[in-house]
């Protein structure tokens, strides 16, 4: 139990960092195993399939059961992401 809950608070963790970091966000929406494998993020072959699970909709990881909020929170972050993205399309600029 005490793994599993260590494991999910580093799933947990990846996905802060993709709400704080767009580039990694993009890259890990794209392609997530070779993110997380680029990234120095101390995983377990476990733990990246758990976030996999997360990012693409899948549940293959033995966490898959214990992944709801992770998914919802990744869906979040893509929300999130979408509308910083339209706002700052929509932003004017200087002498228009």
């Amino acid at each position: 139990m005490a793994e599993q809950t260590a494991g999910l608070m580093k799933i947990g963790f990846v996905l802060d960092v993709a709400r704080k970091d767009v580039r990694f966000l993009n890259d890990l929406d794209r392609s997530p195993f070779q993110t997380l494998m680029e990234s120095g993020i101390d995983l377990s072959p476990g733990e990246i399939q758990a976030v996999i699970d997360v990012v693409k909709d899948t549940s293959l990881s033995h966490y898959a059961p214990a992944l709801k909020k992770n998914r919802v929170l990744w869906q979040d972050i893509l929300k999130e992401a979408a509308i910083d993205l339209d706002n700052l399309r929509k932003k004017p600029t200087k002498g228009k």
